[in-house]
């Protein structure tokens, strides 16, 4: 059966599978909300991508992708990204369309630095690029993303002092420090830093 018959399907899980490539008439799966494909084997994503605007979770970690398409703008709906563990070098400047966007990972890649299109993301919670070569954010990332409580960036070249300086920074800490007051409760350990919830470096 072919996958374009699958069109009321919400839901397609095919993690640690040896896929390499996407059929292009993955496009047809309109109602697709979850799209999880970690542990493959892919070096590339369709352009089809884009026409699965009903999605909200994607989840592409420890594949060895080198680019993600720009069509990915396209995905108005999505909530979660995840394409930690892959060979990326960098973000499209289109990912700043996926306005609904409230949690991106992407530990464990080569990402230098984000594109400034990031700023554009105002629902963004949580934004994880541990173990990259970010040496720069966006000045305004801190300024425009309102909704930010948590960056994470252990092992890379951005000093805390860079971070600090952000414009935003300390209506960002105020935020960081209210959801980490809540956590308090649930016998979340503080470390002397006390930046092992929130800001990461």
């Amino acid at each position: 059966m072919g996958i374009s018959r699958l069109i009321n399907m919400q839901r397609l899980v095919l993690a640690d599978n040896l896929i390499e490539r996407l059929p292009v008439n993955l496009g047809k799966l309109q109602s697709l909300k979850v799209l999880t494909l970690d542990g493959n084997q892919m070096t590339t994503l369709p352009d089809e991508l884009g026409l699965l605007v009903r999605l909200e979770q994607l989840s592409i970690s420890r594949n060895l992708l080198t680019g993600l398409p720009e069509t990915i703008g396209s995905l108005r709906s999505l909530l979660q990204l995840n394409v930690s563990n892959n060979q990326l070098k960098s973000l499209p400047e289109s990912i700043g369309s996926c306005f609904s966007l409230e949690e991106l990972q992407a530990n464990g890649n080569s990402i230098e630095e984000l594109p400034s299109s990031v700023c554009n993301l105002i629902h963004l919670k949580s934004l994880c690029l541990d173990n990259n070569n970010v040496n720069q954010i966006p000045q305004n990332l801190l300024k425009d993303c309102k909704a930010l409580q948590n960056i994470s960036l252990h092992h890379n070249p951005i000093s805390m002092d860079q971070f600090q300086q952000l414009e935003g920074y300390q209506e960002f800490e105020a935020r960081r420090k209210k959801k980490f007051d809540k956590q308090i409760d649930s016998n979340v350990m503080i470390s002397s830093k006390g930046l092992d919830e929130g800001v990461d470096l």
